[in-house]
């Protein structure tokens, strides 16, 4: 006998917070236990776990200047891998997803789409020896951009902010096992002038790239805490998260990345802005003076007296020289590079990721964010980017989300000295940035769906055999 299949319930409140994608086309992903809808969340889940994880490793971190360090191999596969899934999972949802659609057709959606579709047009005009990569890099990133708001559907802010979280939590211990245990791999010596030596963290990247993935740590536990929808669950939760937030700033210490250590301090400062001229700030900020120092003591004996002897007195300069800082550690000369690039090719650009080839004198990148998007898709790429981080500024800083002011707060402040976000792989700050500039649209239209009047759910019906 034939019978009709029942359809679907009405959204429950939980569901109105971290809807299901409306995944009903094929037959096939409605019901049982092996369907599409089933297995979907969960292919979610380990795609955004591993994207994560997986984006931020690069062992050719310790190249010289002007080596050229950008190719195919077993880490680029691996990464490759992972973004085809993102990108299929994306696509997946943009085409069953009402909800993902409309959230790409949002404001910020719209200008997030159309800065993509201007890199792929600039990867078409690419340079020669960078038009393969940029290619890639381009499909790579607009895969990135239908994941982003598919995982915010199927998911929800809460269980992607934990996903993140773990995963950035897992780089960060694998790091300090290398710092620890394997210093041959796991320190990074930097060679400034003057014949300084700085010993930083290395490990999985290169310490910059370190010092972000434990600021995002911190940065996102801190988030927890302040927020109501965010609060742990989980037993000792508020416990886990301070010493998460000890090890980020541990490590902000042992990497030394000034600009992720001012970013990260900008973010948790206007985190707890409401709370610092109260009786109880007054006592937070005591406690977290007491715990930066906890911390560096600790920091010390941990490391063996590397962290005070060689760079504490250079968190703000390391070679000791005053014109490190008034030259932002020379990135004014990259500055002035990347405008004269910018310069010969305003319209179209060199292509995404096309600094490593035509930078190899300064540092591979132009060390800011809109400099970064300039060079890769001409002034256009330039001007939307620029309305990003003008919604940032006039959105994302007075978001009722601590998540959504925190990473904002971050993005603005290590923009102006780093690429942060538009890399080749979607690394844990571009997938956290692409987050905060859609959800709001997300938990939008979340609403509206649990306010609409939904049909009620027929009896099953027998219908006898032709």
């Amino acid at each position: 006998m034939d019978s009709v299949a029942p359809l679907p319930p009405p959204l429950s409140a939980e569901d109105s917070v971290a809807p299901r994608v409306d995944l009903e086309g094929p037959a096939g992903m409605r019901g049982g236990a092996v369907s599409g809808v089933q297995a979907f969340p969960l292919l979610c889940t380990l795609a955004l776990g591993l994207a994560c994880f997986v984006n931020t490793i690069d062992f050719n971190y310790g190249y010289t200047n002007g080596e050229d360090h950008v190719g195919l191999d077993w880490q680029v596969v691996v990464k490759l891998i992972v973004a085809a899934a993102c990108s299929g999972l994306g696509a997946i949802g943009v085409l069953m997803s009402a909800q993902v659609r409309q959230s790409l057709a949002s404001v910020p959606g719209c200008i997030i789409v159309a800065l993509a579709g201007v890199l792929i047009l600039s990867s078409a005009v690419a340079l020669e020896e960078a038009k393969t990569v940029s290619r890639v890099a381009s499909l790579v990133n607009f895969g990135y951009v239908m994941f982003v708001p598919t995982v915010l559907t199927v998911l929800g802010l809460r269980r992607i902010v934990l996903i993140c979280l773990l995963a950035l939590v897992a780089n960060l211990m694998i790091n300090w096992v290398l710092y620890l245990g394997f210093p041959q791999s796991g320190i990074f010596e930097e060679e400034l002038l003057g014949n300084h030596i700085a010993r930083r963290m290395g490990g999985l990247g290169h310490p910059n790239s370190i010092a972000r993935t434990g600021v995002l740590a911190g940065v996102l536990s801190l988030s927890m805490l302040r927020s109501a929808d965010l609060t742990p669950r989980f037993p000792l939760g508020r416990s886990v998260l301070i010493g998460i937030i000890v090890v980020a700033l541990m490590t902000m210490l042992a990497t030394f990345s000034r600009t992720a250590c001012v970013a990260g301090l900008a973010a948790a400062g206007f985190l707890l802005l409401d709370k610092i001229f109260t009786r109880n700030g007054l006592v937070l900020a005591g406690s977290l003076i007491a715990l930066a120092t906890i911390t560096i003591v600790a920091t010390e004996l941990v490391t063996g007296g590397g962290v005070l002897g060689d760079s504490l007195i250079s968190m703000t300069t390391k070679t000791g020289e005053v014109s490190e800082l008034t030259s932002a550690t020379g990135r004014t000369a990259i500055w002035a590079e990347a405008v004269r690039l910018i310069s010969e090719r305003p319209l179209t650009g060199y292509g995404l990721n096309s600094a490593p080839f035509m930078m190899k004198e300064f540092s591979l990148h132009p060390h800011n964010l809109l400099l970064h998007a300039m060079i890769s898709g001409g002034i256009l790429a330039g001007l939307l980017t620029m309305c990003l981080v003008a919604w940032n500024f006039f959105f994302g800083l007075i978001s009722d989300e601590p998540l959504v002011r925190a990473i904002s707060v971050y993005v603005l402040v290590s923009g102006i000295f780093e690429d942060t976000v538009l890399d080749t792989f979607a690394s844990p700050s571009t997938l956290l940035w692409l987050i905060v500039m859609i959800y709001p649209s997300i938990r939008v239209l979340s609403a509206r769906m649990s306010r609409r009047p939904q049909p009620a759910v027929p009896e099953p019906r027998f219908l006898p055999s032709a």
